[in-house]
C-alpha cells in the first residue's frame, strides 16, 4: 500500500457540499474589517457548521454562517462586549488547515504535528512538523507554510501557532529524520510504504529529489527497453534498485560503482537513467562538494541510492576522505551547541559515479594513494563499448542520437520504479539471504582475493535486485539479464585492476617509488668500517645498499620501511614483500637482519625491487 497518492488523487476531486444553494452573490469572508474586496464565486452549496464559540475551527469548504457566506479556512469562532453587549465574532485566520496527529520518534523525543493544509490552487499535502518550529513567535513556521501555498490573515499570523497548540488529537504517529525501512514501512519525504503508521518529520515540508511524473508504463517503454544489452544503463538502473535491498540480505554497508570514460561517452546518460528511479534530474548531485556537505546528503538517500557526477570535480584532497565515508555508511562525531555529542548521521546506500579519471589518479595528484578499502568502496569500470556506453543503438543512428532520446524521455518519467519496487518487496516473503548466496556462487569460480570477494558481494546484491525487479513485471527485460550484464561488469573490473592482491600491488608500488625518489640521496653503500666522507651528506636517512649479482640490495630503516609504505601498517608491508619474494635475506626467525653499517650494527630489512610487479 501507497500512502500519499492515493490520499492525494482523492483530494483532487470536486467537493461536495449540503445545504441551501445560493446565487452568484458577492462573498463574504467574516467581519468586514477583515475584507479587502468580495469575491465572486460560481453557484454552490453551502453547509452550516455546528459552532462552538471561543474555539478554532477548520472548515474545508465554503460555509454559511448567520445569514454570510464564509470561505474555506480556519476560523476563530468567539465573542467579545461592544456597547455592553455580547456579540459573536467570526475571524478568519487562515486557509484549510488541520492536526492530523502527534509524531514523535522511536525514542520518544522529537515532537511534532502532523498537518494536513490546502495551498493556494486548492492542492492538499500532509507536513510532519517539528513543534521546535513553533519557538519563539512562529516565523519560521509561518516562512514555510508561506512557501507552500498556505495564507493567512496578517492581523492574526499569531493565532496560527496558537491553533496548533491547543488542539487534540489523539493519533500518535512515529516520526523519523530519514528516508528506509523503519518498521515495516519504508519511507519517503512524501510517500509511505507499508502499514506502518509513520511519517517522514523535517523543517520543509518535501525532497523535491524524491518526486514522480508520467507514469511506469511509459518509463519501460521508452526508458528500460533501450537500456537492454547496454551494460552501463542495466547495471545503473539495477544499483538504483539495490538499495532497499540492503536490509533484506543482513548488509550493514552498501557498495559503489564509478563509470570511467572520456567526455561525451554516455556515462552521464546511465547515471540520469538511475536517477528516473527515483526522483527527478535534481536526484544527480556533483562531486564538487566536501566531505562534511556529501555526509548530509548521503543520510537524505539511505537505503536508496547517491548518485554523484563528474569526480573530476571533487577536490583531491576531499575525494579519498568522501569514498571511504559514503561507504562506511557514517559520518563525523560532531558537538552540539551546548558541548554535547550530536547524533550521527548515518546510511546505507549505493553510490553511482562517473568520470573521465579514477580514484587513484586524482589522488595521485597531491602524492596520496588511496588504500583497497576506498577503492572497493568505489569499483571503477571503465565505458569503452562499441559506442561508449552503448553497445546496442535499438535503431537510433548514434550513441548521441540514444543519449539524447534517454535524456530527454528521463524528464517526462520518473520516480515510479524505485516505489514500485518496494512494494513488491514488502509483499515478497522469501529468503533473501539465501537467494543472494545463490547469486553470490555464480562468481566464486572467478574471484581469488578478499578484495574480488568483497567486490563480488556488491555485484551480486546489484544483480539480484535487477533480476528480482525483472520477475516483479517491473523491468522488460528478459529474465537473466540483469545477471548477466554484472557479471559483465565485473569481469571489465577485474581486468582493469590487473591480476593480484590489490594492497599487496599498492605497497609493492609505493616501495617501489620511494626507492626512484629517494634510492641515491637518503641511501648510502654500505661500509663495514669506518664511514666515508661522502656518506656524511646523507639527509633524512633511510638506509644502506650493497650490490649483489649486479643487483642493489635496499637496506631499509623500520621507520623508513613505514614511510615508504602507503600508509599500511608494518606487518602487512613485510606480508606484500614476502609474498612477492622482495625480502631476500633475514636472522632466523625474524624479518630483519643485524647488518654492520657505517653507522654501527643496525636490524634492517633487505629488499630487492622486482621489475614486474
Amino acid at each position: 500500500m501507497i500512502i500519499d497518492r492515493e490520499y492525494r488523487e482523492q483530494r483532487e476531486q470536486p467537493s461536495h457540499y449540503n445545504g441551501s444553494e445560493c446565487s452568484q452573490d458577492p462573498i463574504h469572508t467574516g467581519n468586514n474589517e477583515n475584507n479587502l474586496m468580495p469575491v465572486m464565486v460560481p453557484p454552490l452549496r453551502f453547509h452550516k457548521p455546528k459552532i462552538e464559540r471561543n474555539s478554532y475551527l477548520s472548515h474545508e469548504d465554503w460555509f454559511e454562517l448567520n445569514g454570510k457566506k464564509m470561505k474555506p479556512g480556519v476560523y476563530w469562532h468567539g465573542k467579545k462586549q461592544q456597547d455592553g453587549e455580547s456579540i459573536e465574532v467570526d475571524e478568519w485566520i487562515c486557509s484549510p488547515l488541520t492536526i492530523e496527529g502527534i509524531s514523535s520518534s522511536p525514542t520518544h523525543d522529537n515532537f511534532g504535528r502532523l498537518l494536513k493544509f490546502q495551498d493556494t490552487n486548492g492542492q492538499w499535502h500532509e507536513w510532519a512538523m517539528p513543534m521546535f518550529l513553533l519557538k519563539g513567535n512562529g516565523d519560521e513556521l509561518r516562512g514555510e507554510l508561506l512557501n507552500q501555498g498556505v495564507t493567512f490573515n496578517p492581523k492574526r499570523r499569531s493565532d496560527i501557532v496558537n491553533y496548533i497548540m491547543t488542539q487534540q488529537t489523539t493519533r500518535q504517529i512515529t516520526a523519523v529524520d530519514r528516508v528506509g525501512w523503519h518498521d515495516n514501512a519504508f519511507v519517503l519525504p512524501n510517500i509511505v510504504i507499508g502499514d506502518a503508521d509513520v511519517v517522514f518529520q523535517s523543517e520543509s515540508v518535501a525532497e523535491s529529489e524524491f518526486q514522480y511524473k508520467g507514469s511506469l508504463s511509459e518509463w519501460q517503454e521508452h526508458i528500460a527497453k533501450y537500456c537492454i544489452d547496454n551494460i552501463p544503463l542495466m547495471v545503473s538502473v539495477c544499483m538504483a534498485l539495490a538499495g532497499p535491498l540492503l536490509k533484506f540480505v543482513d548488509r550493514q554497508q552498501g557498495g559503489g560503482i564509478h563509470w570511467v570514460g572520456d567526455s561525451s561517452s554516455g556515462k552521464s546518460t546511465a547515471v540520469e537513467v538511475a536517477a528516473s528511479v527515483w526522483g527527478s534530474s535534481e536526484f544527480i548531485r556533483s562531486w564538487s562538494a566536501t566531505a562534511n556537505g556529501l555526509e548530509g546528503v548521503a543520510a537524505t538517500r539511505n537505503e536508496t541510492c547517491l548518485i554523484l557526477d563528474e569526480i573530476d570535480e571533487a577536490a583531491p584532497l576531499e575525494i579519498g576522505k568522501i569514498a571511504y565515508m559514503l561507504g562506511n555508511g557514517q559520518g563525523k562525531q560532531r558537538a552540539g551547541r551546548i558541548g554535547l555529542a550530536r547524533k550521527i548521521q548515518r546510511w546505507r546506500i549505493m553510490t553511482l559515479s562517473t568520470g573521465e579519471r579514477t580514484l587513484t589518479s586524482i589522488m595521485n595528484e597531491i602524492g596520496k594513494r588511496p588504500n583497497a578499502g576506498q577503492l572497493v568502496r568505489l569499483l571503477s569500470i571503465p565505458v569503452t563499448f562499441e559506442h561508449g556506453a552503448f553497445s546496442n543503438l535499438h535503431g537510433f543512428e548514434s550513441g548521441r542520437a540514444l543519449a539524447d532520446h534517454l535524456k530527454a524521455t528521463r524528464l517526462k518519467h520518473y520516480g515510479h520504479l524505485g516505489p514500485a519496487f518496494i512494494e513488491k518487496l514488502v509483499e515478497d516473503k522469501r529468503d533473501f539471504p539465501a537467494l543472494l548466496d545463490l547469486v553470490m556462487q555464480k562468481f566464486s569460480t572467478t574471484t581469488t582475493t578478499n578484495v574480488e570477494k568483497r567486490a563480488s558481494s556488491v555485484f551480486s546484491i546489484i544483480g539480484l535486485a535487477g533480476e528480482l525487479a525483472i520477475e516483479y513485471g517491473l523491468l522488460p527485460w528478459e529474465h537473466g539479464g540483469a545477471f548477466k550484464a554484472t557479471h559483465t561488469a565485473f569481469q571489465r573490473w577485474q581486468a582493469f585492476i590487473g591480476p593480484g592482491q590489490t594492497e599487496d600491488r599498492q605497497i609493492l608500488e609505493a616501495i617501489s617509488n620511494f626507492i626512484a625518489k629517494h634510492g641515491d640521496s637518503r641511501f648510502s653503500p654500505q661500509y663495514s668500517d669506518i664511514a666515508l666522507s661522502n656518506d656524511k651528506t646523507i639527509q633524512n636517512r633511510a638506509g644502506w645498499y650493497k650490490v649483489v649479482n649486479e643487483e642493489r640490495v635496499y637496506m631499509f630503516h623500520p621507520v623508513a620501511l613505514l614511510e615508504a609504505g602507503a600508509g599500511f601498517e608494518r606487518s602487512r608491508i613485510i606480508e606484500a614483500l614476502k609474498r612477492a619474494k622482495w625480502l631476500v635475506d633475514s636472522d632466523p626467525g625474524r624479518t630483519t637482519k643485524k647488518t654492520r653499517t657505517s653507522a654501527g650494527v643496525k636490524n634492517l630489512y633487505h629488499i630487492v625491487e622486482k621489475i614486474e610487479l
